[in-house]
């Protein structure tokens, strides 16, 4: 069984435990792959389910997912306030620096699991984390420099979380194959698409390596082409005289 089978498989039976004992459940942060897995899944009405990546913080990539008896809430607000997510913003002089890696690399140093640490935002002077509750008491009493800069923390976000960019794409494609997508996202022809990308396995869909050329896309994936950018197909137009598909990409920035 693989990660994610165990994944689905726990997910399934916390629905029942949630159902038979009223238990609320919580997993920890979890890839674009996995998510997409679990929104595949259905459950009873009497269970309210969703993702959650932290308040304020609607463009998150990481996030937890939740099952919680319908009784338990009344609205989307309570739902959210029920995950065990903490934000910590670590402030520095406008005049350093820092990246995403280095924040990464200094939480990690700590001993802290990478699957307890959703997204890292980085602002002018400002860089907020998003963390499951265990390790964030460490991180308020263990973190005063991330690389060579010293940090002040404290818990919540205190700044404008900044949005993710978009470059609006349209394209016109003969059918909804992968490598359809790709020689278009790659500016290449389809059989480059299969030779230097699908074949030697880099492109991810979803989140997953995908090399199926023939591999059907639909509205909602993810596909990201090593070298060339990450991009999301938003919109299945109508198809055209020729037989082509008009379809709407957003290259993430």
């Amino acid at each position: 069984m693989t990660g994610q089978d165990q994944l689905l498989s726990r997910i399934q039976s916390a629905a029942r435990d949630a159902l038979d004992k009223s238990r609320p459940y919580f997993t920890r942060f979890l890839t674009e792959a996995e998510q997409m897995k679990i929104s595949a899944l259905k459950f009873p009405p009497d269970l309210v389910t969703g993702f959650y990546g932290g308040e304020g913080h609607e463009d998150a990539v990481r996030r937890c997912f939740g099952i919680v008896p319908s009784f338990y809430v009344s609205d989307e607000s309570e739902f959210s306030a029920l995950f065990p997510v903490k934000a910590i913003t670590f402030t520095f002089r406008k005049c350093d620096g820092i990246t995403h890696r280095e924040v990464l690399g200094t939480l990690m140093g700590l001993g802290i699991e990478r699957d307890t640490i959703g997204d890292i935002c980085i602002g002018e002077g400002k860089a907020a984390v998003f963390v499951t509750e265990k390790p964030a008491e460490l991180i308020m009493d263990s973190v005063v420099k991330i690389g060579k800069v010293g940090v002040s923390c404290c818990y919540g976000v205190d700044f404008e979380l900044p949005k993710q960019q978009y470059e609006e794409l349209s394209y016109s494609v003969a059918s909804l194959r992968l490598d359809n997508l790709v020689r278009n996202m790659a500016n290449c022809s389809r059989g480059t698409a299969c030779d230097r990308y699908l074949k030697p396995q880099l492109v991810q869909l979803n989140g997953e390596i995908c090399d199926n050329p023939s591999k059907v896309i639909k509205q909602g994936d993810i596909i990201t082409v090593r070298g060339k950018g990450k991009f999301l197909l938003s919109e299945i137009g109508e198809t055209g005289r020729k037989g082509n598909t008009h379809i709407k990409v957003k290259k993430y920035k």
